[in-house]
């Protein structure tokens, strides 16, 4: 992949300064996880200390490129990792998931169903955004996804240094930043 030329397409979002001193720089990529071919959009988040250099970033910082480089390098490693990762913590949180669609009167198989192996969530799973921040002290992103059992909130995965660090809802994951 062309990634200089990638950078350089990505769009700015118009209206970042207005809401907060963070540029987001958008673009979508084609990400194979575990065998999935999905595209997913890639949010890129500068920091900016005025409208002035808000209005003249126009691609991700070198530290960014390289998180993300290296990230697309290693990624059918981190994706099993991932994915046992995300295979554990659903397994401590399905009798959760399971109890509130019985309460709600849904077919708990269909939305929460027992799993033994990892590979058994791909159909429920699938990856939707990354996202890399500038402010992070380490090599970290974020992945999420939508998933059957947390239609509402999906779920995030918090990545250090290319390894799991934390996974919990994808928009409850930031809070504890």
């Amino acid at each position: 992949m062309d990634w200089k030329r990638w950078y350089s397409e990505l769009e700015q979002d118009d209206e970042a300064w207005e809401v907060s001193e963070e540029v987001v720089l958008r673009g979508v990529a084609q990400l194979f996880f575990c065998g999935q071919n999905s595209r997913v959009e890639v949010e890129f988040i500068v920091k900016a200390d005025s409208e002035e250099q808000a209005q003249a970033i126009q691609e991700p910082t070198e530290k960014q490129k390289r998180i993300w480089e290296q990230y697309m390098s290693y990624a059918s490693t981190i994706h099993s990792q991932i994915l046992k990762s995300i295979h554990h913590h659903y397994t401590s949180i399905v009798e959760k998931y399971r109890n509130a669609y019985s309460s709600w009167g849904e077919d708990l198989d269909e939305y929460a169903p027992y799993v033994e192996r990892a590979e058994q969530l791909l159909e429920r799973l699938q990856p939707v955004s990354i996202l890399i921040s500038d402010a992070s002290e380490e090599d970290e992103l974020y992945l999420n996804f939508s998933c059957s059992w947390d239609r509402e909130h999906g779920l995030g995965v918090h990545i250090k240094q290319m390894k799991v660090e934390h996974i919990q809802g994808a928009y409850t994951l930031y809070d504890l930043e």
